[in-house]
This record gives C-alpha cells, sequence and structure tokens, in this order.
C-alpha cells in the first residue's frame, strides 16, 4: 500500500463512534430535548452516583467527591437548531418558525424530520425552485425565510390533519453519520452541540472507578440555541465551584477564510465570546495542564455569538468558568465536520482536569481574582 494511502486510512486515536452517531443522529431541537437527553442518560447513567433533571429538561449525572473536594460542572447543551411549523396551508404545505439562527441559502432541497405530539416522524423537503429561466436577480438573492416551506408530498391540509402534524410541532433537519475520506474527519448534522455534549459524557466515563476529590457533574444542557436558559437552571441547581462548557466553534480553514481556528489542532480554549470572558486562572491553568500532557492548543476569541458560560458565570455569587471549543466546519446546516483529534484531545485534557481537581487547586483560583 502507498505510505500516503496507508497514513490517510489512519484514523487518529479511539473515538466511541457508536455513541457519538447516537448523540448526533438523535432528533432534539430547543424545546424538545427529552428524547436526547435519554440518550445521554443511557450514556453516562452507570458511570454516575445519580442522574437528575432541572425543571427545563437539562440532565445532570454526578460523580461523587471528597467531602470538601470542588463541585465542577462540565457543560454541553444537547438541542440542536431546527424549526417548528408555523402554519399549514391548504394544499398542504408548512410555514416554517426558526429555532435557532438559520442562513436560508442553506436550506433549499434540504430533508427535514417533522415530529408529532404522539411522536411520529414524516419526513419532508425545503422546497426549491429550478434555475430554469429564472432571471439572474431572482437567482443570485438567498430567499428569505419566510418565503420557504416544507413539501410533505401530500396533496391537502386535510391529509397532514389526518397525519396527525400541527401548528408548534417540530421540524428537525435530517442527515446521516458519515466517516469521510480520510476518518479523522467525521461529518453529521448537529455537532453543534452533541459533540460538546459527547465530551461532557465522556468526561465521567472516563472516571469510572476513580476516586476524585472534586464533585463531577455531566450536564446536558437544553435551549442553549435560544438564549442559553437550561444553563442557567442546571447551574443554580448545582452550585458548582468551577465550570467548563464545551461547545462547537466556526472553524477558519476553509477557503475565503483566515485561518485563525483550524481543525485537528487539539484543544481550543477560548480567550472571551460576546457572552463571557473566560477565567484567566483557569484558562492558564488548562493551558499549563496541557502543556504537561503535550495535549497542542490554540486559542479563539468571538466577538459575535455566545455559550453557556454567559449564563453559568454569573450564577449566585460567580462561577470560575471557561468555554472549550470543539472547530466544526459548516455549523448551523445539516452537516458540519469535525476531526478526531480535537475531539480526543478535549477529552484527555478534560477528563485528567477533573482527576487532579481538589480543593487547593480551588482556591488557587479563587486567589487569582483576589
Amino acid at each position: 500500500m502507498d505510505k500516503k494511502v496507508e497514513k490517510l486510512e489512519e484514523a487518529y486515536g479511539d473515538v466511541n463512534l457508536s455513541m457519538l452517531a447516537d448523540f448526533a443522529l438523535t432528533n432534539g431541537i430547543s424545546g424538545h430535548e427529552r428524547e436526547m437527553a435519554q440518550v445521554y442518560k443511557n450514556w453516562v447513567e452507570e458511570f454516575s452516583d445519580d442522574v437528575s433533571f432541572d425543571n427545563l429538561g437539562s440532565i445532570i449525572a454526578h460523580k461523587e467527591g471528597a467531602a470538601n473536594g470542588p463541585k465542577i460542572m462540565f457543560a454541553g447543551h444537547i438541542d440542536e437548531i431546527g424549526f417548528l411549523v408555523k402554519s399549514i396551508d391548504d394544499n398542504g404545505f408548512l410555514r416554517l418558525h426558526p429555532v435557532g439562527g438559520w442562513w436560508p441559502h442553506v436550506l433549499l432541497s434540504q430533508p427535514v424530520t417533522i415530529t408529532t405530539r404522539s411522536g411520529q416522524d414524516y419526513v419532508g423537503v425545503v422546497g426549491s425552485k429550478a434555475p430554469h429561466g429564472m432571471a439572474p436577480a431572482v437567482r443570485n438573492k438567498v430567499m428569505e425565510l419566510k418565503d420557504l416551506y416544507v413539501d410533505l408530498g401530500v396533496a391537502s391540509k386535510d391529509e397532514v390533519r389526518i397525519l396527525g402534524i400541527q401548528v408548534g410541532d417540530a421540524i428537525t433537519p435530517k442527515a446521516d453519520f458519515h466517516v469521510m475520506a480520510n476518518p479523522n474527519y467525521l461529518m453529521s448534522k448537529a455537532w453543534d452541540n452533541r459533540i460538546g455534549a459527547a465530551v461532557a459524557a465522556e468526561v465521567i466515563r472516563g472516571l469510572k472507578n476513580e476516586s476524585t476529590d472534586a464533585h463531577i457533574y455531566s450536564v446536558g444542557t437544553v435551549q442553549e440555541e435560544v438564549g442559553l436558559r437550561g444553563a442557567k437552571t442546571a447551574a443554580q441547581k448545582i452550585n458548582p465551584d468551577i465550570a467548563v462548557t464545551i461547545d462547537t466553534t466556526i472553524a477558519t480553514d476553509t477557503p475565503g477564510e483566515t485561518n485563525n481556528v483550524k481543525l485537528g489542532v487539539g484543544v481550543t480554549l477560548e480567550v472571551m465570546d460576546a457572552s463571557y470572558i473566560s477565567h484567566k486562572g483557569l484558562l492558564y491553568h488548562l493551558q499549563d495542564l496541557c502543556d504537561e500532557l503535550g495535549i497542542d492548543y490554540q486559542f479563539e476569541l468571538l466577538s459575535a455569538g455566545g455559550t453557556d458560560s454567559g449564563e453559568i458565570h454569573k450564577v449566585h455569587d460567580g462561577v470560575i468558568t471557561v468555554t472549550v471549543s470543539i472547530p466544526t466546519r459548516y455549523i448551523h446546516s445539516h452537516y458540519g465536520i469535525i476531526h478526531r483529534k480535537d475531539y480526543l484531545d478535549t477529552v484527555k485534557l478534560l477528563t485528567e482536569f477533573a482527576r487532579r481537581a481538589n480543593a487547593e487547586v480551588l482556591e488557587e483560583l479563587r486567589n487569582y481574582k483576589r
């Protein structure tokens, strides 16, 4: 075998692809995360001392620590962007109400899943026009969301009613899970933020049969895409001393971008985003731990967009908080691409941080601000 081909076929490290596919392919737009929360529970329950929920539906898996150990919250949101059925016209076409941020350009001719109150799923497609004879001014314009619709393959509003579809039902992007030509690259829907939730799950899974000083909380938060809501209620319930949010960030290593944030580097430490400024003591602590463990890392600063850290860090008298990101290409669309190294290195770093954290570490971090 050619050495270049052989190298291409060697995936970086050992990734639980079954878990990642289970996380990514489960439907769960903001406000409709119940099924995804159960999937999360299935993967963390045997590694936890107890599992609970807040009243918005965020799932909290807890591993007991020492009596004086710090409480550490690892948070990854389990919701994805999608739509609600806004209206149904006489011909059975569904209009869309966005849940999360969409660029309509990415939606035309894409399949979606409509889920009814009873849990029945139906497949539809976002309608598009053929370009034949289309005026350039029309062809070159991005359509507005209000002009888009879902075609269910029915003939009337009555047929939609018989299916049990009603206004307010969830509409979720429909996609498959792909290991790509270079198997280090994984493509699926909902990496924002099922990959961050998977990291949070792997931290508590990786500490099985180990005793830790820290109380570990592995949290799948809800409704992040519509205002960081579940992060606030979950953090109020836990009252953590330290929090690490794991979320996706925009990879800028594609044509026309600036190449500041790349796939396959390792850990991405977020200095700030539009919702919070990282606790520099914790940021530097994780940077030093990367250096000690031989983990590559990069920094990012976001002028727009926020993460669950934006609400967590303001809970009670303040929480020592940082966001660690997984660079992802093409987020907020039907398909995103991530790199195995970024995922595995992030799991390695945060698991080791959880393993070592104790009362002394907490006091050191607190004193950084005093």
